[in-house]
C-alpha cells in the first residue's frame, strides 16, 4: 500500500464533518463524495479518526460513540489531541471518569481565558469583568470541574468560574443576626442578591448568630434596606408557618 496522501485525508475529514452536520439530500451527497475519496485513496474511516471502523461508509460510524473516538485521539499526535480537546470541551454525556481523563490534557485556565469575553456578555452580574473571570479560571481544579453538574466541561468551567469570580470581586462580610430565624432569612437574602451561597452561624458561646456573605457595597445596602422593610413580614411568616405546622401535627394520628 502506498503512503496515504495527506491532502486526501484532510479532504475526507472535511467531508466527514460535512456529512455529520448535513441533512436530507446534502447528507447523501456528502456520503457519496466521502466514500469515493476514501476508495480512490485506499483509505478507510479509521484513517480519519481513531476509533472509527475500517470501512468506507460513514453510516457504519453511527454505532460508534463520538466520545469514544475523541478519547482515543488524546493518545494521538499533538494536532489530533488539540482537535479532540476542542470538541470534548463542548461534548455532553461524558462520565466523571471520562471528564477526568480529558482534564488531564485540557488547560482549564486557558479554556476560561479564551471564552471569557463571550461569557461575560451573557450573564447579568455587572460586577464581573472578563479579566476577573480569567483570573478566577486560574483557581479552578480538575476535580471540582469533573464532578460539577454542568452538561459539558465548558459549561462546568463557566459556571464555577463565574461563582469564583463573583467571590473575587466582592469582599467577604459578616452580618449580625438577632436570632436563628433572622440568620436563615439573611443568608438566603444575601445569596439571592449576589448569586453566591451565604452561610449562617450560631449560636456562639455568647448566644449570638451571624451570616457570612460576599456582597458589593450596593448589595450590602440593599440587604440592610430589605431587612428593615421586611422584619415585620418575617415575623408574620414565622407565625403563619408555626400555625400551619401545629395544624399538621394536630391532624396526625398518634
Amino acid at each position: 500500500m502506498t503512503q496515504p496522501d495527506f491532502r486526501s485525508i484532510e479532504r475526507a475529514r472535511k467531508l466527514l464533518a460535512l456529512w455529520r452536520g448535513a441533512v436530507g439530500g446534502e447528507k447523501s451527497k456528502a456520503r457519496g463524495a466521502l466514500m469515493r475519496v476514501l476508495e480512490n485513496s485506499n483509505l478507510t474511516l479509521r484513517d480519519l479518526e481513531a476509533g472509527l471502523p475500517t470501512t468506507l461508509d460513514p453510516e457504519d460510524s453511527l454505532s460508534v460513540r463520538e466520545a469514544d473516538t475523541l478519547l482515543l485521539s488524546l493518545d494521538g499526535s499533538p494536532a489530533e489531541r488539540d482537535a479532540a480537546l476542542t470538541r470534548l470541551a463542548d461534548l455532553p454525556g461524558l462520565s466523571v471518569a471520562e471528564r477526568e481523563r480529558v482534564l488531564r490534557f485540557l488547560d482549564l485556565g486557558r479554556l476560561v481565558a479564551s471564552r471569557a469575553d463571550g461569557w461575560v456578555q451573557t450573564q447579568a452580574d455587572a460586577e464581573i469583568t472578563a479579566e476577573a473571570l480569567t483570573r478566577a479560571g486560574q483557581y479552578l481544579t480538575e476535580s471540582e470541574v469533573a464532578r460539577s453538574p454542568g452538561a459539558t466541561l465548558a459549561d462546568s468551567a463557566r459556571d464555577l468560574g463565574f461563582l469564583r469570580a463573583a467571590q473575587l470581586v466582592r469582599p467577604e462580610r459578616t452580618l449580625k443576626a438577632s436570632g436563628e430565624y433572622q440568620a436563615a432569612f439573611l443568608a438566603s437574602l444575601c445569596a439571592a442578591l449576589s448569586g453566591i451561597p451565604a452561610s449562617s452561624h450560631g449560636p456562639d458561646p455568647e448566644g449570638r448568630y451571624s451570616v457570612t456573605a460576599y456582597l458589593s457595597v450596593n448589595e450590602l445596602s440593599q440587604v440592610r434596606a430589605r431587612l428593615a422593610r421586611e422584619e415585620a413580614g418575617l415575623r408574620r411568616e414565622l407565625l403563619r408557618a408555626a400555625r400551619l405546622y401545629g395544624r399538621e401535627v394536630g391532624q396526625q394520628k398518634l
